[in-house]
């Protein structure tokens, strides 16, 4: 299966498209852009300059076109991070921030950092996503093929095989005495009023080998690790196969019979972890494909990465926005502004004001509000800081006045109103540092201060302007894999 790099928000000609997909014909590339579209993993984008840059889009807007444009005056963007398998390709679709990867045929170092934002997804998908054991169109079916097969892996590796357990009792066996039973059919010696016991009633657990979830399981991960091994996506996921048996999934059944004893299992286990290895089993059952059908597509990734760096800005920095309002380091006794107190606000969301509508007779309906990305509340000596930070999947240019692919006035402005929301809070509990920053990815090592964004309309009123910081993605992704938190002095503000 041949491997094409692509490079998400990368504006490409149709003559490009048939250079990277140089082993089908213009009528199949016209099929297989439509496929892509379907699934909006593929924009046209109607006489848009070659060089513009699409960063700061999010949506694409009004220009969008659809169908074919045969003249080449249209350019494709794929709008798609992770891996595609359609037409006997293997789309490799790298972040837009990786600038540097474009025109180096030696895809080594991608490749390399392509492995670490799969694993981002994986890990992303594990705490966002529920498994669908049924789904209205195969088209769903095939999106979550490759995240089940991944997930079933995964949990192999952690626990190992699905096994089921008999419990028996034996005479002075090498388990755990079961006291009751011992007390009701041993007659113990009496010495001096205490009874002692010579003989006991112990537990034993007997592993059932021959459990036939647990050779279902077996079956489908050697198919699930073959199916990877066939289309070369083994060392790009940086996983192993694991093969347990020669025996295929018809020598135990038909899919309705198999599938049968499986939500049999369901209903009568309440374990979770087993309870999510039998979902795992019936949706892949369900889904009865391979990925690598060549009439089918296969996708492992996302048309929304911003969500995915929100949440790994968040958990690095240790967002505080849910966290109980007691356990913020404040320098003194918490304090709740007096217009907040009806609400009993617990957490520091609970503490922005939400818009009241009103109506002539007085209803008063309440609708949704400003959320900020993340909260940070540090404690320095004697000093508090309260930080404000936004997640921005841009790629931003800033330099001798020139400035592309910056985030709107929308951006700026709702910046700026979080902490107004929070500025009775911050003055009431004796904050007296404040700091507003947008963070952004980039292939850099280290941490760049780009510069800051303000309106000096509201700079009068006391509010600070917006840092801007670009962030090493590698290095933000390591800390998200790992767990581990970044100080916040780590950015300089």
């Amino acid at each position: 299966m041949k491997s094409v790099y692509i490079r998400e928000r990368k504006p490409y000609t149709k003559s490009e498209l048939m250079t990277l997909f140089s082993e089908i014909d213009s009528n199949q590339l016209d099929l297989f852009i439509r496929n892509l579209k379907v699934y909006g993993i593929l924009k046209s984008v109607k006489g848009m300059p070659k060089n513009l840059e699409l960063s700061n889009l999010v949506t694409l807007d009004e220009e969008l076109v659809d169908g074919i444009d045969g003249q080449d005056n249209s350019c494709y963007v794929f709008n798609y991070v992770g891996i595609i398998i359609i037409e006997g390709y293997l789309l490799c679709c790298y972040p837009k921030y990786l600038f540097s990867h474009d025109n180096k045929d030696d895809k080594t170092e991608c490749r390399k950092l392509l492995k670490q934002v799969l694993k981002v997804l994986h890990r992303y998908n594990t705490n966002n996503q529920s498994i669908q054991l049924y789904s209205e169109s195969n088209q769903l079916a095939a999106f979550s093929r490759i995240a089940l097969i991944i997930a079933l892996l995964d949990d192999y590796f952690q626990n190992g095989i699905y096994i089921n357990t008999q419990s028996t009792h034996e005479l002075n066996g090498d388990g755990e005495i079961n006291w009751n039973r011992t007390i009701d059919f041993i007659h113990p010696l009496w010495q001096e009023e205490e009874p002692y016991y010579i003989n006991f009633w112990t537990r034993k657990n007997i592993i059932d080998d021959d459990n036939f979830i647990q050779r279902i399981h077996e079956c489908l991960l050697t198919k699930c690790s073959r199916e990877l091994e066939e289309i070369s996506l083994m060392d790009l996921l940086d996983m192993h196969g694991v093969y347990l048996t020669d025996f295929l999934l018809d020598d135990f059944g038909d899919q309705e019979y198999i599938l049968h004893r499986i939500f049999n299992e369901l209903n009568t286990e309440f374990n979770s972890r087993k309870q999510y290895v039998l979902k795992l089993m019936a949706a892949l059952l369900l889904e009865n494909t391979s990925v690598s059908d060549t009439d089918s597509i296969a996708l492992f990734g996302t048309t929304s990465f911003n969500l995915v760096w929100e949440t790994v800005c968040a958990d690095v920095f240790d967002n505080k926005l849910v966290a109980p309002l007691l356990s913020l380091p404040l320098l003194q006794p918490l304090k709740i502004p007096s217009d907040m107190e009806d609400n009993n606000p617990k957490t520091l969301k609970d503490l922005i004001e939400r818009p009241k509508w009103v109506s002539k007779d007085s209803n008063t309906t309440f609708s949704d509000t400003l959320i900020p990305d993340l909260i940070s509340v540090e404690r320095y000596n004697n000093e508090c800081i309260f930080v404000i930070l936004d997640a921005k999947y841009y790629t931003m240019y800033l330099k001798n006045n020139k400035v592309e692919g910056q985030p709107g006035i929308g951006d700026i402005t709702k910046q700026y109103l979080y902490q107004l929301a929070y500025k009775s809070f911050i003055e009431l509990n004796n904050i007296h540092k404040v700091k507003n920053c947008f963070l952004m990815p980039t292939e850099k090592n280290n941490i760049n201060c780009v510069g800051y964004v303000q309106i000096e309309m509201l700079d009068k009123i006391g509010l600070e302007c917006i840092q801007v910081r670009e962030l090493p993605a590698h290095r933000m992704f390591e800390y998200y894999l790992q767990r581990k938190k970044m100080p916040i002095s780590e950015l300089n503000l």
